[in-house]
């Protein structure tokens, strides 16, 4: 303590009274971040004492602030070595060369910072990451990837802040958050042939006199969820909460609520397409540090799961945040600024594999620069990505741009599936059971309605089988094969009308499958069998007539054999499931019942066909 006092003695003695008065009015205006103020204090103190270092440094360090690097790097090499150059300031001086591309720098003064006594514990661990960023970034910048950003325009931007972009799944809804005069609102916007319709304020329902942004929703725009802080029903700082459309108006919003909400900071929610998972951004304990990525699932009884973390391949010591899940459900983007980079917080992307998250991966130079860079979206054909920048001609501040990602970086090629299932007779909504198989791989993805409709990603080059069920209903098949180039140009959009099970009730199986002028059944039909021994199994009373069908090619009495013995084989493949043969009966009709014209080969394909008839 007395050689503190001494030396605060000592330093008092040789700094002029006046001099010491501006550096301590600086200081005052560093509370408000008044930073201009205080600069110019400052350089009254440096006027009046020209060695005066620690106001130098001082500078520096509000020049910083105000993202000015170059002048805090001139200001702090002119005072390296300088008597009062307190260690701390290697540190900054290293990560402003990083922040002005200086890679060499910055390494050099980093490695120069970990060589001091009695390391800032944090600092030694951003010296490190410094040297690898001012590693990574030199080599980023000899190879660069494509990146032609293009302004949304004013349809979107402002001179305001523009920020946290969003796209549905579905490609027809853009939202972001708007800050404007220090409130944090959310606004949409609808996609058009032409571009972007005027961006409109999402309403006083969900935008209050608080701060609400970085929104998330589902396939169809219909459920909404976003971040707000400090608000009395809230359990922590930041909350994440959620509102409905229902009939055009949203509902008041409220806090999703634990295990999800806890008292740390929770926010920047990103909602799976099909509906089952919420990943976000929090600071709860039991992450690797700082921010980390979570993820919870909902299940059947529409609760959520107690929140996992992403783990080591995505989550750092450092800040991990702003995760953007594709429509493939495979893969995320986020922000980090613990994994090489070029400096601050850049765009990474990771794949969800059998065995967990494949390694965050740079999205590279330069789409990440050596400012902070976050918020990314990515439409759900993979090609086009969305970002917030303050680039110039812009609008004002941070404005919302577009741009095509390499391809590199793309998600798996994708497409979607957009149904609403209603009952074929009232034309009510139904809450219904989906599955989508993979006929290669026979893996299932299962799901059900929300307010009666769901939204499922394809992937392209698969041939998938679609079934919707549910009890009292026959099911509904379709058969949704891209494994043609130009079959996935377009999505799926479609209403489905399931009938209930009664006399002459009809399915036509659009996913059992015969080679050509055979009868024996595809492996890739026992799929689609199953679910109709499931529908027999849970109505033991329905009897049912196997019909067989053919397109007109070829001889009439042939085509009636053929048909009869495909018949004959799914009947086989139910007996040996456990049917009850007095309850199933074959029938070929050959091509005496067409339901499309036999003019053209897809005509002929809707000819050839399996049905069951509830007798």
């Amino acid at each position: 303590m007395v050689l503190l006092l001494m030396a605060d003695l000592a330093f008092a003695q040789q700094v002029p009274q006046k001099a010491m008065a501006h550096y301590f009015q600086a200081k005052e205006y560093a509370q408000s971040t008044q930073w201009e103020e205080g600069i110019a204090e400052l350089d009254k103190a440096i006027k009046i004492y020209p060695d005066y270092t620690e106001a130098k440094t001082l500078m520096a360090d509000y020049f910083m602030a105000l993202k000015k690097y170059d002048t805090a790097v001139a200001i702090l090499e002119a005072c390296y070595r300088k008597e009062g150059f307190q260690p701390r300031y290697i540190f900054f001086l290293a990560e402003a060369c990083l922040r002005i591309n200086q890679t060499d720098k910055a390494a050099y003064y980093a490695q120069q910072y970990l060589s001091q006594p009695l390391l800032n514990p944090g600092a030694m661990r951003k010296s490190e990451q410094i040297i690898r960023n001012a590693q990574f970034a030199a080599e980023a910048k000899k190879n660069p990837v494509p990146f032609q950003p293009k302004n949304l325009g004013a349809a979107i931007n402002t001179e305001h802040w523009e920020y946290f972009p969003y796209m549905t799944p579905d490609g027809k809804l853009l939202a972001f958050t708007r800050l404007q005069n220090n409130q944090e609102d959310i606004y949409v916007s609808t996609k058009t042939e032409k571009g972007f319709s005027p961006a409109v304020s999402l309403g006083n329902i969900i935008n209050t006199a608080d701060n609400e942004g970085a929104e998330t929703m589902n396939a169809d725009g219909t459920l909404l969820f976003f971040t707000a802080c400090n608000r009395m029903d809230g359990y922590g700082s930041c909350d994440i909460y959620f509102s409905q459309k229902l009939k055009g108006n949203w509902t008041a919003a409220m806090g999703i609520g634990k295990p999800i909400n806890t008292s740390a900071w929770e926010a920047q929610p990103s909602f799976s397409s099909d509906g089952r998972a919420l990943y976000f951004a929090s600071s709860r304990p039991g992450g690797l540090g700082g921010k980390d990525i979570w993820v919870s699932y909902l299940d059947e009884q529409l609760k959520w799961s107690e929140p996992q973390n992403l783990g080591p391949n995505i989550n750092t010591a450092n800040d991990d945040q702003c995760p953007f899940i594709h429509a493939d459900n495979q893969t995320l983007y986020f922000t980090s600024a613990g994994w090489p980079g070029m400096g601050g917080g850049d765009i990474y992307i990771s794949r969800k594999t059998d065995t967990g998250w494949t390694k965050a991966e740079n999205l590279g130079y330069p789409i990440n620069t050596e400012t902070d860079d976050n918020g990314l979206a990515v439409s759900y054909d993979g090609k086009m990505a969305f970002l917030a920048s303050n680039r110039e001609n812009g609008f004002g501040g941070l404005d919302i741009y577009s741009f095509e990602l390499p391809e590199k970086m793309q998600p798996k090629r994708i497409t979607y599936l957009k149904a609403t299932v209603r009952d074929a007779v009232t034309k009510q909504l139904l809450q219904a059971n989906y599955s989508m198989t993979d006929l290669e791989t026979k893996k299932e993805s299962k799901g059900v309605t929300q307010n009666g409709s769901f939204f499922a990603t394809l992937e392209v080059n698969k041939n998938n089988a679609l079934q919707i069920q549910q009890e009292g209903y026959l099911f509904y098949s379709r058969n949704i094969n891209l494994t043609a180039e130009a079959s996935a140009t377009q999505p799926f959009e479609m209403e489905v009308l399931l009938q209930p099970i009664s006399a002459n009730g009809k399915i036509t199986l659009n996913n059992v499958f015969f080679d050509f002028d055979k009868s024996e059944l595809k492996p890739e039909s026992f799929a689609e069998l199953d679910k109709l021994v499931e529908l027999l199994l849970k109505n033991p009373a329905v009897k049912m007539e196997i019909a067989g069908h053919t397109d007109s090619k070829g001889d009439k009495k042939y085509n009636l054999l053929l048909s009869q013995k495909r018949a004959e084989s799914v009947m086989e493949y139910l007996l040996k499931k456990g049917i009850d043969k007095l309850r199933l009966t074959a029938k070929g009709y050959g091509d005496t019942q067409p339901v499309a014209p036999n003019d053209t080969e897809e005509n002929q394909a809707k000819n050839r066909r399996t049905e069951v008839k509830v007798l």
